[in-house]
């Protein structure tokens, strides 16, 4: 009997430029395999930046993909404040 344990549910918070939408974002998320839902607020507004709070859901999350796009698009991950995972036997 083998275990397999899948993050399904991550919430970041980060910081990002003004000029990058939250709706692109989160399409640009939902676009990445095993992303099923996202949701995306602003907490605080700034001059340049915004800190939004990023909670993204599916069946099996690439932590890896996730941050890359993220830096990709000059966010910058302050912490995850939040982690749910599924164990599967099989």
């Amino acid at each position: 009997m083998t275990e397999d344990i899948r993050v399904v549910r991550l919430v970041i918070d980060a910081l990002k430029p003004r000029e990058f939408s939250i709706v692109e974002l989160a399409r640009m998320l939902c676009s990445l395999e095993g992303v099923e839902e996202v949701n995306i607020s602003v907490r605080e507004v700034d001059v340049k930046t915004e800190t939004i709070r990023i909670t993204v859901e599916g069946r099996e999350l690439d932590i890896e993909s996730i941050n890359a796009l993220l830096n990709d698009g000059g966010i910058a991950v302050r912490s995850i404040d939040e982690v749910s995972a599924k164990s599967t036997e099989h």
